[in-house]
């Protein structure tokens, strides 16, 4: 630990070198605040356009879902052989897709050795 004078002889020649610096540049630079109104318009609008898009992604998702039971109820009550070997191939992608992502995630995950 530092002691109290290291501390305070740190702490004046951050504010001669760097402190004054730094708060010229902030005046020189000063970005003006926007208006409470513009904000919340802002926000409003962000808001809106985010709830439309989640609610075109739902629909898609319920239409993509409905085509698929659609199409796997059919195929059950057409043949039974084939709905098990899709189910089976669909297992078996599922599995192999979620090992490669565990794979490259612990690639990409940080090494502290």
């Amino acid at each position: 630990m530092k002691k109290n004078g290291a501390h305070d002889e740190e702490q004046l020649w951050f504010d001669e070198q760097v402190k004054t610096g730094l708060l010229k540049f902030d005046q020189a630079y000063e970005r003006p605040e926007p208006e409470l109104a513009q904000l919340e318009a802002f926000v409003a609008e962000h808001r809106r356009q985010h709830r439309r898009k989640l609610l075109r992604e739902l629909a898609l998702f319920w239409l993509v879902a409905a085509i698929v039971l659609t199409a796997i109820l059919g195929l059950l009550d057409r043949s039974w052989i084939w709905y098990v070997t899709l189910q089976g191939i669909s297992a078996v992608g599922a599995i192999g897709f979620i090992a490669a992502a565990s794979v490259k995630r612990r690639k990409q995950s940080w090494k502290n050795s």
